[in-house]
């Protein structure tokens, strides 16, 4: 696989360090003499150095840490929670975790048991978690799988007890017209994320993976979209993507309501079902928000997402203005008022 590869002209030992005994030692007895690997960027970036500086945004000095991510992220430096984070966030945030991810193509098929034991070398999302070395083309044939397999939101359902969903760009493209026939032609997440444009005399090669609708546009992108949409593409998705915005407000001033709603039933009966239909409504609203296209990626399931979190949060503002005041549990002067009544009347009746 290797030798007929266009890295066939690479020695072994410039991404792999022999153990004492050398090559010769591997080559005579491999299971106790395994070469360790090297999966950082920088060793690929001898060779490959417009994808290299493409790839390393994080090096820029306009990197916000703050209101930025990248897939060269450091992420020891960056997000420190990960170290102590959960298997799902090791899987995604380091290259080691990414291709123990990879072992099962199919979204959700994470090896926890594996992830939990393991020792993390690099954590950035390098050229090998994506990348075959040894033959060059990506792991999966599927890209929008590939992206998938760390994209999504671990299958997660509406289901009253779960507040906010994260990653659910898998969820969107998976189901949207890009993929079952509407679209003309069908899009991955390279054609729209990864577009190639000469710029200068040289190539951006789009692994800085950043959605530009202008460079989308330009007839010379890899990705074709000029030969439809001609100039109009930016203009095209800003139009759908405003309303999109616009409601995200409204439902968030909503969403402040309902809180305020639910406070009021708090203590009652009907609050633990309130509770619920409020966590349902921020379930939709932030699977919209943190897919972060702005329905571009799925306009009928965000305008469906959006639909269910105003519905959830009216149930709650319609429900707590009817509240039945009797259903609440009286405050701890109301008892003491009515004892106060209840003893007067006795010594009353008695005397």
């Amino acid at each position: 696989m290797w030798s007929s590869s266009a890295h066939g002209i690479a020695d072994c030992e410039i991404c792999h360090t022999p153990a004492g005994s050398g090559f010769e030692g591997h080559i005579s007895n491999p299971s106790d003499s395994v070469p360790t690997a090297d999966l950082s960027s920088e060793v690929c970036g001898d060779c490959h150095v417009a994808i290299f500086d493409d790839w390393n945004e994080f090096a820029g000095e306009e990197f916000d840490m703050e209101a930025m991510a990248s897939h060269s992220e450091p992420t020891e430096i960056a997000e420190p929670f990960v170290l102590h984070s959960d298997t799902s966030c090791i899987v995604c945030k380091s290259t080691d975790g990414a291709l123990l991810n990879l072992e099962e193509a199919d979204v959700y098929m994470l090896n926890e048991e594996a992830a939990h034991d393991l020792n993390v070398t690099e954590w950035a999302i390098t050229c090998v978690a994506c990348h075959d070395p040894h033959e060059g083309g990506i792991w999966l044939e599927d890209s929008t799988l590939l992206c998938g397999n760390c994209h999504n939101t671990e299958g997660v359902v509406a289901d009253g007890e779960t507040p906010v969903v994260r990653h659910a760009q898998w969820e969107m493209v998976s189901s949207s017209g890009y993929v079952d026939g509407t679209h003309p032609t069908v899009i991955s997440c390279v054609d729209c994320h990864m577009s190639m444009v000469p710029l200068d005399g040289e190539v951006t090669t789009g692994h800085d993976f950043d959605f530009d609708a202008l460079a989308l546009s330009d007839p010379e992108a890899s990705n074709g979209c000029y030969m439809c949409h001609q100039d109009s593409l930016p203009s095209l998705i800003e139009e759908k993507q405003a309303p999109i915005s616009q409601r995200l407000s409204d439902l968030n001033s909503l969403k402040e309501e309902a809180n305020v709603a639910l406070e009021i039933v708090n203590g009652t009966d009907a609050y633990g079902p309130q509770l619920a239909n409020y966590n349902n409504g921020l379930f939709y609203l932030t699977e919209v928000e943190n897919d972060g296209s702005l329905g571009i990626h799925n306009m009928v399931r965000t305008q469906s997402d959006l639909d269910m979190a105003e519905d959830y949060f009216n149930s709650i503002i319609e429900g707590s203005s009817g509240a039945d005041d009797a259903g609440q549990i009286p405050a701890p002067g109301g008892l003491v008022v009515v004892m106060i009544f209840a003893t007067v009347a006795c010594l009353i009746k008695r005397d």
